[in-house]
């Protein structure tokens, strides 16, 4: 591999792993908030807005299992995702 191929990887995964970690924070830092419950909370640069609220999904499972095959067919979308996935070569990283 050239040394800039190996480069982007190594960049991008460090930038993997500091993205996992900071969303790791704030999620613990969202839950703090919302154990608090519902409403607006100011800090000294930033305002929060904790809101409930619900969300109603189909179940795939349940469509396949209710209709025939034709109708799954017919409604469902096929599109195609690149992905990179990132893996550490150490478990040091």
């Amino acid at each position: 591999m050239n040394d800039d191929l190996v480069k982007t990887i190594d960049t991008l995964g460090m930038l993997d792993k500091q993205i996992k970690e900071l969303e790791a924070s704030a999620r613990k830092l969202k839950d703090a908030l919302i154990a608090r419950g519902v409403g607006k909370y100011d800090g000294n640069l930033f305002q929060v807005n904790v809101q409930q609220f619900d969300r109603a999904a189909i179940s795939p499972t349940l469509v396949r299992e209710l209709a025939d095959d034709n109708f799954v067919s017919s409604v469902t979308e096929v599109k195609t995702v690149n992905a990179v996935v990132v893996k550490p070569l150490s478990l040091s990283i």
